[in-house]
């Protein structure tokens, strides 16, 4: 089976996952990107550049998708998600910026900070399970706080900010997890789409072939091809999925996810 089948077959799943669980699927992206790039040859920071923009332009892709059919389904709550994607977009284009300008960030930090995202998620997740709580006020302070630590988990790790803000929103908040679902999903495309015109109009070290800037289309449109199949599919599958049903089905994924990238650092630091 040759890379673009696979990029397409992934692109469906993340696409699924976004639609399905509120995630913009940089927990499917970045690790298939981290595979594309390196039969390339890429390493280092060069290639830590390459799957953060790349994810950021199919997490762009699966978030408008979703957001779409989310809004068809009334399920879109546009006063939140500005007041979230603002600070969020602010900060972690900022922190863009700061990424491609120097090489401090190289792909062994990249991998760690990437594994210290998803335990801390799943902790909420196991935390949040023991304690019900009702939905807060609308509180635009705590709403900008959570824009501003999704965007830089974000800009830092590749992950559309799903990670962050679901836990955020379903514990801090108080929100049930298709309403955050819906709030993530709208946050994400508005958020990373400054991410993105940073990354293009750097210049890379290495050149490919349908390039601009780090965002390499020739590799990313498959994998696009396959989120417009499978982002509608996971959001209308919202409909049938109970709630915490939702976050079993979350913390499984990014259980698996962390287990690959513990194994793949421990192996290449031995």
């Amino acid at each position: 089976m040759n890379d673009s089948i696979l990029a397409l077959l992934f692109g469906t799943c993340g696409g699924f996952l976004s639609g399905l669980l509120g995630v913009g699927g940089g927990i499917i992206f970045i690790p298939v990107f981290d595979w594309l790039f390196r039969q390339k040859g890429l390493d280092n920071h060069e290639a830590v550049r390459f799957i953060l923009a790349n994810s950021f332009l199919a997490v762009l892709f699966s978030g408008a998708v979703s957001s779409y059919k989310h809004a068809r389904m009334g399920t879109f709550y546009p006063r939140i998600i500005l007041t979230i994607a603002i600070p969020a977009m602010i900060f972690g284009a900022g922190l863009s910026y700061i990424i491609t300008g120097f090489t401090w960030y190289n792909e062994v930090y990249f991998k760690i900070l990437f594994v210290l995202a998803l335990v801390f998620t799943l902790y909420r997740i196991y935390k949040g399970k023991s304690t019900e709580v009702s939905e807060a006020p609308f509180n635009t302070v705590r709403y900008a706080l959570i824009g501003v630590v999704t965007g830089i988990i974000s800009a830092l790790s590749g992950l559309g900010g799903g990670v962050a803000m679901l836990p955020l929103l379903t514990m801090v908040m108080g929100m049930d997890m298709r309403k955050a679902a819906g709030i993530s999903i709208g946050v994400i495309p508005i958020m990373v789409l400054p991410f993105l015109v940073v990354y293009a109009l750097q210049q890379s070290e290495q050149v490919f072939a349908g390039s601009l800037g780090y965002i390499q289309l020739y590799t990313s449109i498959p994998v696009i091809v396959g989120i417009f199949i499978g982002a509608p599919l996971g959001v209308k599958a919202t409909k049938k999925i109970k709630s915490h049903q939702l976050q079993a089905i979350f913390a499984a994924l990014l259980l698996l996810i962390l287990v690959k990238y513990i194994i793949e650092i421990i192996y290449e630091n031995i």
